[in-house]
């Protein structure tokens, strides 16, 4: 990911971590602290990237990251709620 970010030049240095903002508690928890219960055991290897990048300070997440989530959800539900023509108009 950091080659990836370094060549867009969106960054002028990729030297510290990259924080990974994302919406979704489930990964967010898994990333923190991955437990092994009957409700992830259908979560492949390879979809644990981004706790491993966590463990390798590749990536990091935030406090705010999770503070932003709130905001998210909402936002999610409202653009949810409207009818599907209306949606892709404005998207």
């Amino acid at each position: 990911m950091k080659n990836y970010i370094q060549e867009l030049g969106v960054v002028p240095s990729i030297a510290e971590p990259v924080v990974i903002f994302c919406d979704n508690n489930g990964t967010i928890a898994q990333a923190k602290e991955p437990r092994s219960h009957h409700c992830s055991k259908h979560i492949l290897r390879r979809y644990h990237l981004l706790r491993e990048m966590v463990i390798e300070v590749t990536a990091g997440w935030t406090e705010s990251a999770q503070q932003k989530t709130h905001r998210i959800h909402l936002l999610s539900r409202y653009r949810k709620s409207l009818i599907l023509n209306i949606w892709i108009r404005w998207v």
